[in-house]
């Protein structure tokens, strides 16, 4: 093997480089620094077959407290989400873009209906929180069960279940500014997340499907966004964050490589600080 290594180096110190005027692929330069493997090309969450909520002020209708009253979705693609009712004039619109959420006050949304008999479909959200404390991030909430899948973060640990305990799976927060993406597949969960600008890693996944959770879903379920549901008096799942982005897609679970993509695309797109929510 020395000698080998010795030969290789002489072979080094007599190579010539080539020089040639034309582009070539990524994959045959050498670099003195690796190329960011979270390079992907972006997508108009629309176009990558997304229902989109972005956080900024054409999105937001006002009152003359200037409360969130009403949050539409991108281009009109999705029903607007408005507050639940514990929310009295507590959503608000940072100045810089960003709904920002409160612990221990209820400044929580709700779109209706959003999700109507799906058997599968998978949810992307873009928080800042700086306490690792940002509580419920999302929840959807099925008009005819008590049972109810939900996201939350506390101590810095995302967990993404179900309220009756049947289906669970968790995972470390990856920092302050965050894209944690949940997915729901005929009954097992699915649950990745990255830093804002990074690729999603593969999926964690609830250990077996529960049949039981999938006949409870298999019908109408409302989304709710920083809380559980219209209820009053749970303080305690209420956090401080700020929500930048949410994104629906109701064809897949987020559980293959190319759905994943997809995802990813979509969120570069969502994060640029250039875009506006309208199509190009």
């Amino acid at each position: 093997m020395g000698a080998a290594s010795r030969a290789a180096g002489a072979l080094m110190e007599d190579f010539t480089p080539l020089y040639v005027d034309i582009d070539l692929p990524e994959g045959v330069l050498l670099r003195d620094d690796a190329a960011q493997a979270s390079v992907v090309d972006a997508c108009h969450p629309n176009d990558a077959q997304a229902i989109w909520y972005h956080a900024h002020a054409p999105a937001m209708t006002l009152n003359t407290q200037k409360a969130i009253i009403q949050w539409a979705a991108e281009n009109g693609l999705g029903t607007p989400a408005r507050p639940v009712d514990p929310n009295d004039d507590n959503g608000t619109l940072l100045e810089r873009g960003g709904v920002a959420f409160t612990r221990g006050v209820n400044c929580g949304f709700v779109v209706d209906a959003a999700l109507v008999e799906q058997d599968c479909f998978c949810l992307a959200i873009r928080v800042t929180s700086p306490d690792a404390e940002a509580r419920s991030l999302l929840t959807v909430n099925p008009d005819a069960s008590d049972n109810y899948l939900f996201l939350s973060e506390s101590e810095g640990r995302l967990i993404w279940r179900d309220d009756a305990g049947m289906v669970e799976v968790s995972m470390p927060a990856p920092g302050k500014d965050y894209w944690v993406l949940a997915g729901f597949d005929k009954g097992q969960l699915h649950l990745t997340a990255a830093p804002v600008g990074d690729v999603f890693p593969i999926p964690q996944k609830s250990i077996r499907p529960s049949a039981e959770l999938a006949a409870e879903l298999n019908g109408v379920a409302d989304l709710f966004i920083g809380c559980r549901s219209h209820r009053k008096g749970i303080l305690k799942t209420l956090g401080t964050s700020v929500v930048h982005d949410v994104l629906i897609w109701l064809d897949h679970g987020a559980s293959t490589p190319a759905a994943l993509e997809q995802v990813a695309r979509a969120c570069r797109y969502a994060e640029a600080p250039r875009n506006t929510g309208e199509r190009p």
